[in-house]
């Protein structure tokens, strides 16, 4: 009897649930499709930008002056369009096994609750921000050759828009793995990232009532946003970071809490 107590404690220790984890997360197509789909649409967006940006500095109005841009700059604004495939990324791995019924065999196999949220989010988190950097880099490099001449390619400044960007993507996709766990269904919490990360800030950021601007900097897509342009009003790159850092744990608290109180 107390062998196979001891087998079943290991069994549904932190360690083999990351592992099952990164098992999982490999092991079915949507990963791999997400990545695709996320690849191609960095790249499009990326060549996008490049002929913008080349077509507006040769077609310049009165007064306005020729521009260079680092190539880096081109995916941290790629990025504000893809982090919403990558959030759907990071909640499938939530909100699929509710939809197939094996997060019952899950929660078996790992009894205590918070370490399923806990593996979940330590597989995700160094993923999440390899993804990140991926796909800045295809949009980077594909705006830059897109811009011809106009594009800048220090080497030091794509590192540092590309560090922040995988900071960024990390901090949005466990937000988004945090808001499944309660949310429990794709459309839903996929409906709830779209609306934090990308539309909301948005809408309220360009109104001309200081208050609303305030509230989209203090929302996750609000402040991504100024920490990936840099932007100094109404919050600063490292206060915007410490914003992001509190969403994603946040939610991730929230969605153990909610995982230990409802049945599967």
């Amino acid at each position: 009897m107390s062998t196979a107590i001891l087998t079943v404690g290991t069994g549904g220790g932190l360690s083999n649930a990351v592992r099952s984890e990164w098992t999982k997360l490999w092991s079915v197509r949507s990963s791999w499709l997400n990545i695709v789909a996320a690849a191609v649409l960095s790249t499009l967006l990326g060549m996008q930008y490049g002929w913008g940006l080349a077509y507006d500095n040769t077609h310049l109005g009165p007064g306005e002056v020729a521009e260079q841009q680092p190539i880096g700059h081109v995916g941290a604004s790629v990025m504000m369009i893809v982090q919403v495939v990558i959030a759907a990324f990071a909640l499938l791995t939530v909100t699929s096994e509710y939809a197939t019924g094996s997060i019952r065999s899950t929660l078996q196999w790992t009894p205590v609750r918070r370490n399923v949220v806990l593996a979940k989010a330590a597989v995700l988190a160094p993923v999440l921000f390899v993804y990140g950097i991926v796909m800045a880099a295809l949009a980077s490099v594909a705006g830059g050759l897109t811009a011809g001449s106009w594009a800048d390619w220090s080497a030091t400044e794509l590192v540092v828009d590309l560090l922040a960007v995988g900071f960024y993507a990390t901090a949005a996709g466990l937000f988004s793995a945090g808001v499944a766990w309660v949310v429990r269904s794709t459309a839903g919490t996929l409906t709830v990232a779209f609306l934090l990360l990308l539309v909301v800030p948005m809408m309220l950021g360009q109104a001309s009532v200081r208050a609303f601007v305030w509230t989209a900097a203090l929302l996750p897509g609000g402040a991504g946003q100024n920490f990936l342009t840099g932007a100094t009003d109404p919050l600063s790159p490292t206060l915007s970071a410490a914003l992001l850092v509190a969403w994603a744990a946040g939610a991730l608290v929230l969605g153990a809490s909610v995982l230990k109180r409802r049945d599967a």
